[in-house]
């Protein structure tokens, strides 16, 4: 799939929402955790399908529901009968290539966000979609694949510390989002740092390789930036919004959130100047290179110049010379082309020239 263009992923003139793909559901059954949590206990289960979870949901206790798998078309059909979810958002919810936003609704709100991760080797972004319906008493989570942020706020409700066990599904989601905020200054920090690396290895030894290096960078932190810039208006509208989901005990810690976002987005604008300018050095620092091997060949040809006519004159094949009969000629001839080569250089060298 492109990285910069979201292929249409259903046939235009399609109904809207989810379509059941038999074909795409088959054989890639989402994975189900459901925790059960209040102040003072926390239960995990692991239902065989959604049916089975909708049972354990208890009413004085947050309920956190975890699919990992977006494929399962029949799930997540099913799921938006028992939890009245609408088409459009479950379309959203299996659509990986759907860019991070906010949707509010009568009986839940709904978040979309990329899970961001960097490789160090391959100097190369992957991302996961992660989704989130929040609505009274539960959280649902659709992720892709196993994601960080997941086992993050997982450990935090086992250790029991903080506001997350008696905070409600509001504060759960907040930490979610937030977790994956945290995530994207991780992976702009790891994008610093390699640019800051191939910059000191440009300043002590310049190469072609760095051409191809700072190319890569340069796509990477525009891919980053494709995938964080919507972020904001959707914690924007979250912040915004008049959902009873969201209480106002949380309006604070999304706006540190937003926060957080403007400051990555600060970043991401730095780095692609730096990029700009690290390029700009090295088309200079070649540009520079090149007129330095034109000077010296240039020095060198002017040098030969005389000389050449020298050896042109005496080279012609004429019968009466009076030169070519002396004794000391040929020698005399060198030491006048060795004194005119030697007298260029001492005056290009005190110019400066090379």
């Amino acid at each position: 799939m492109p990285r910069f263009f979201n292929k249409l992923e259903k046939k235009a003139g399609s109904s809207p929402g989810l379509q059941i793909d038999a074909r795409a559901a088959s054989g890639t059954a989402s994975d189900i955790c459901v925790l059960i949590y209040s102040k003072d206990s926390l239960e995990t289960y692991h239902p065989p399908d959604i049916d089975a979870a909708l049972p354990l949901i208890q009413k004085n206790k947050t309920a956190w529901i975890q699919m990992t798998g977006i494929h399962d078309h029949f799930a997540f059909s099913r799921m938006g009968e028992l939890f009245n979810i609408h088409t459009l958002t479950l379309e959203d919810m299996v659509t990986p290539s759907h860019p991070p936003k906010f949707e509010d609704f009568d009986n839940y709100y709904y978040v979309t966000l990329k899970q961001l991760a960097f490789d160090p080797k391959k100097d190369e972004i992957s991302e996961t979609q992660v989704s989130m319906a929040v609505m009274e008493n539960l959280v649902i989570f659709v992720q892709d694949r196993p994601s960080p942020c997941l086992n993050a706020v997982e450990k935090r409700l086992h250790a029991g510390r903080g506001k997350l066990r008696t905070a409600g599904p509001g504060y759960l989601a907040y930490a979610l989002i937030d977790a994956v905020v945290d995530q994207a200054l991780d992976v702009i920090g790891q994008i610093a740092s390699a640019v800051e690396s191939v910059e000191r290895d440009m300043l002590e030894d310049l190469n072609p390789g760095h051409l191809e290096q700072i190319h890569r960078l340069k796509r990477e932190v525009i891919f980053f930036n494709k995938q964080l810039r919507p972020v904001r208006g959707a914690i924007l509208s979250l912040i915004k919004s008049e959902s009873p989901f969201v209480p106002d005990t949380t309006i604070r810690f999304y706006a540190d959130i937003l926060d957080h976002v403007n400051h990555v987005l600060d970043a991401v604008t730095s780095l692609q100047e730096l990029l700009s300018s690290m390029l700009d050095f090295y088309m200079s620092a070649q540009g520079n290179r090149m007129n330095e091997v034109m000077t010296i060949l240039t020095i060198i040809s002017t040098i030969f110049i005389p000389l050449s006519f020298l050896a042109g004159i005496y080279g012609m094949n004429f019968k009466f010379m009076p030169e070519l009969e002396w004794q000391w000629g040929y020698f005399v001839l060198l030491g006048s082309m060795a004194m005119i080569g030697g007298a260029m250089v001492f005056y290009f060298k005190k110019k400066g020239w090379f």
